[in-house]
């Protein structure tokens, strides 16, 4: 989401928009998964990369119909999500590396192009995009961004005293209420 309303930029038909658990830079996300050994990262990794592969092994005879060349063997027996990503899904939307569909997939290189009003609601305890991933100098030099961290609330859980109910939709609720009201008549020219 944040990187299309960075490409639309000021023609985003968009009043506001929110994000939660941005990883705003996906190579830099998967390398950091991939590469812990034993950690909670290390379980979203083994997690994502089974469904991954489950996927796959679900829709294999269609995914092998297209004019692309897999090596099944290789998809299979892929260890880390770069490995699954530079086997089959670069390969499948015909990219010529994993990094390039990552670097293309990401929105951090958009957000400075950003003209609507967009809340990014990040967590300090996201296993999967950890506070050293995000780009605080973005916040700090485009208006129509706000970052708010929460102390808790993983990568897109957010429970917390709620328990088993997540919070997130109150800040949400509130945030487009509050931009809904304010670009009701027009979109503003300034945040």
């Amino acid at each position: 989401m944040a990187k299309y309303i960075g490409e639309e930029g000021a023609d985003c038909p968009l009043a506001a928009g929110i994000i939660v658990g941005n990883p705003y830079d996906m190579y830099k996300v998967i390398n950091h998964l991939d590469s812990r050994s034993l950690s909670l990262n290390k379980i979203y990794d083994v997690a994502i990369l089974n469904f991954l592969k489950t996927a796959f092994k679900e829709n294999q005879e269609a995914i092998l119909s297209a004019p692309v060349k897999f090596n099944v063997s290789k998809i299979a027996n892929s260890s880390t999500i770069m490995e699954f990503t530079e086997e089959m899904t670069r390969k499948a939307f015909r990219y010529t590396s994993a990094k390039h569909l990552l670097d293309d997939s990401s929105s951090l290189d958009y957000l400075d192009s950003i003209r609507i009003p967009v809340l990014f609601l990040n967590s300090l305890d996201d296993p999967i995009c950890t506070p050293s991933l995000i780009p605080f100098d973005k916040f700090l030099s485009n208006p129509w961004l706000l970052l708010a961290l929460a102390r808790h609330g993983g990568h897109i859980g957010y429970m917390g005293s709620t328990w088993p109910t997540s919070w997130i939709e109150h800040p949400v609720s509130q945030f487009f209420k509050s931009m809904l009201s304010h670009t009701a008549s027009e979109k503003p020219d300034t945040p």
